[in-house]
């Protein structure tokens, strides 16, 4: 199967299929559903579980609150029994495949398989953070589906790329693995809450490491494999959003915003900002404000 790398702002999501799988809490313990072939990009949240799940061979338990996704020209089998919201996608509404007439049991075409960094970073199976807030969305999906109206199917196709954004931030969090992954989550948490609290000042790697309580080198590495960047591009992100706010909701001037977001020096965070931004801060401030005309 092909690779098609594409942008996530070129995604634009149909709904083939939605639905809630009940029947599944009525069988008992180790019941395996027949293996079948995946040929679109299917995501369940689980709502009940006592059972698990094969993609690849490989088996995951699952329980409730934990997210799926299923990517063209896997193999999986349900192992009951669980519950789940289920929501089949044509990921950029290019397959033709009639929502009305889908079946993902019939052998059918594979949908192409799409990579970017967004979509590559989501796990097969996630916890998701709230499980009520998924629930909420998995649910509007279904109901906008079963009783379609005319702007269905664009709410839908909104409803469905808030779910992979989300997904995808979700994952940023999830990328640690093993016995201390709760622990490194905790962590970085603490971590990220300590960089909001000092976005006015330098951050070094060892004032991030202390808060860690790990040495510098060891907390580089960790933070880098959960969150997919270095402790030092999240804290220069950081600082650029706190800007972009800054510099769209306030009246300071470009060199107060550069001192409050922890630059001392305002040519090198014009640089900086460009360069995260693509636009200069005075430029970018001219777009997004609204200019107050004297009478």
């Amino acid at each position: 199967m092909k690779t098609v790398n594409v942008e996530f702002s070129q995604i634009t999501p149909r709904v083939l299929k939605a639905y809630y799988y009940s029947d599944g809490k009525n069988f008992k313990k180790r019941h395996e559903l027949r293996e079948r072939t995946v040929y679109d990009y299917e995501t369940e949240l689980i709502t009940y579980s006592e059972g698990g799940m094969y993609i690849d061979k490989v088996y995951y338990p699952v329980s409730r609150g934990d997210i799926i996704l299923r990517r063209p020209g896997q193999t999986t089998r349900g192992v009951l029994p669980y519950t789940c919201y289920a929501v089949i996608l044509d990921l950029m509404d290019n397959t033709g495949k009639d929502s009305t007439t889908y079946d993902f049991h019939k052998p059918q075409e594979y949908q192409q398989y799409y990579s970017c960094p967004s979509l590559d970073r989501i796990p097969p199976v996630i916890k998701a953070s709230s499980f009520e807030q998924y629930s909420v969305l998995y649910d509007a999906i279904l109901k906008e589906y079963i009783n379609p109206g005319p702007d269905s199917a664009t709410l839908l196709k909104g409803y469905c790329l808030q779910l992979l954004c989300r997904l995808s931030r979700e994952a940023l969090h999830h990328e640690c693995s093993g016995r201390d992954c709760s622990a490194y989550r905790a962590m970085i948490k603490n971590v990220m809450d300590y960089v909001e609290q000092n976005i006015s000042k330098r951050i070094m790697l060892k004032d991030m490491a202390a808060v860690a309580g790990m040495s510098p080198n060891y907390f580089h590495r960790v933070f880098a494999k959960a969150m997919g960047m270095t402790p030092n591009e999240f804290v220069i992100s950081r600082k650029i959003s706190r800007a972009r706010e800054l510099l769209a909701t306030t009246g300071e001037s470009i060199s107060d915003i550069s001192l409050l977001c922890g630059f001392d020096n305002i040519a090198y965070f014009s640089y900086v900002f460009k360069r995260y931004s693509g636009i200069t801060p005075s430029s970018f401030r001219a777009a997004h404000s609204y200019p107050v005309r004297q009478p």
